[in-house]
């Protein structure tokens, strides 16, 4: 094609012609109802885009907050905190009413 611009070459007029028909049949990309379309549809994506780019980042943050309670500054994992004296209660109260009921089996059986 460059030597045919150039005038190096004769155009042939089969190659000439198929050039017009696939060139014809290009749609119009000028409507001004296919052009709102893609910017809509391209403007979705985009959004999409940004809120799962927010969500990982949230994610991420989490994670590093996590690892910072974890492991604190130094990279030596901290022991669990102890539980509140509260939690320690209920779960005194569980395992008596836990050995408080197997009493009674064990009453119940003999």
């Amino acid at each position: 094609l460059e030597a045919v611009g150039r005038g190096d070459l004769k155009a042939h007029p089969e190659i000439i012609d198929n050039l017009q028909t696939i060139i014809n049949l290009l749609p119009n990309l000028n409507q001004e109802d296919l052009v709102r379309s893609m910017i809509v549809k391209t403007n979705d994506m985009m959004a999409a885009i940004y809120l799962a780019s927010i969500i990982r980042t949230v994610i991420a943050l989490h994670d590093l907050i996590n690892n910072k309670i974890r492991y604190g500054d130094d990279g030596a994992e901290k022991p669990k905190p102890p539980a509140p004296a509260k939690v320690v209660e209920e779960e005194k109260k569980e395992e008596s009413a836990k050995a408080g009921e197997s009493d009674k089996k064990d009453e119940a059986k003999s």
